[in-house]
């Protein structure tokens, strides 16, 4: 019975220790999210821990992978840490990239002006289209800039 207690007592202060560290915060539809105090990109869901969530057909290239490639092709510099200690996907001699699924696109718009604003350099944004997107979310992005007349300058990738 002691060893039953043990066993339980240990379990109960795992979950409970598991609750501290962890944080809020929306995640987007694949379980990630940036860290606000970091500017870290990292996820939270994978198949063995939530096997509820139905998983995005995974594309042959991640986001990191597509930045790395786009972002070498352009002479650019990956994850180039700003002096407010955020991170841009992409600086090249001209521009401030931020990098986002095409559903996210309203994040990218803020993410590139406060990139071009902590760089120096012209806010620009390499939209990824997911190959499931039933909308025109270029449309919609570029429909807000010309609107608003902002000084972005997008690309456009397929997934």
């Amino acid at each position: 019975m002691r060893v039953f207690v043990c066993k339980l007592s240990f379990l109960v202060s795992l979950f409970f220790i598991s609750q501290i560290w962890s944080h809020g915060g929306g995640l987007n539809e694949e379980g990630c999210h940036n860290e606000r105090k970091t500017g870290d990109y990292h996820c939270h869901r994978s198949p063995s821990i939530n096997p509820s969530f139905s998983q995005p057909e995974r594309s042959s290239f991640s986001e990191k992978d597509i930045v790395r490639v786009w972002c070498k092709a352009r002479e650019g510099q990956n994850e180039y840490r700003t002096k407010y200690g955020t991170f841009v996907d992409c600086l090249t001699s001209d521009y401030a990239v931020e990098v986002e699924y095409d559903t996210n696109w309203k994040e990218a718009i803020g993410q590139s002006l406060h990139y071009a604003e902590a760089t120096g350099k012209m806010p620009a944004i390499l939209l990824i289209k997911k190959k499931k997107s039933k909308k025109d979310y270029l449309f919609e992005l570029n429909r807000v800039i010309v609107q608003y007349e902002l000084p972005i300058r997008v690309f456009e990738i397929g997934e």
